[in-house]
């Protein structure tokens, strides 16, 4: 009578497939902090920036500055969400370096968000995805540093 042969399963293949997982895991991961870190130091170099060009600007300059900046990101291989989020913050930088009461009130609190949209459209700026345009980010930060008295832009 023949004898049945036992199954022994190959832990070796195992080991090899959880290996490249890790790997190409931790590649992954090393990669994206890198551009994330890389990202954060093309925000702080536009904040300097910002703080030093804000003083001499007008509004509209800051507004010109800030989205000139922003589509240096790409160009920088900063990350897109970063940048995105930056764009606030360097705009508050670039109004807060000096008073800006008189354009503040070329500025007024509006209840409706929609003047955004078409402020962008008489800058040949469209807005395809609402959410994610720079030009709308930038005059609502505008709008939101004119509404806290010049303190803050929120983000």
């Amino acid at each position: 009578m023949a004898q049945a042969q036992r199954y022994e399963p190959d832990h070796g293949a195992l080991k090899w497939v959880l290996i490249g997982t890790f790997s190409v895991s931790a590649v992954v991961g090393v990669l994206a902090y890198w551009r994330y870190a890389g990202s954060e130091t093309y925000v702080a170099e536009g904040i300097e920036q910002m703080r030093e060009a804000g003083p001499s600007l007008d509004v509209e300059g800051c507004f010109d500055a800030a989205i000139a900046w922003h589509g240096d990101c790409d160009v920088h291989g900063a990350n897109a969400a970063v940048c995105e989020q930056g764009l606030k913050i360097v705009t508050y930088h670039c109004l807060a370096g000096r008073d800006r009461s008189e354009a503040c009130e070329t500025y007024p609190p509006r209840e409706d968000g929609k003047w955004v949209l078409a402020a962008c459209e008489q800058r040949d700026m469209r807005c395809v995805n609402k959410r994610e345009c720079a030009c709308a980010e930038v005059y609502r930060s505008i709008d939101s540093f004119c509404r806290t008295d010049q303190k803050a832009v929120q983000l």
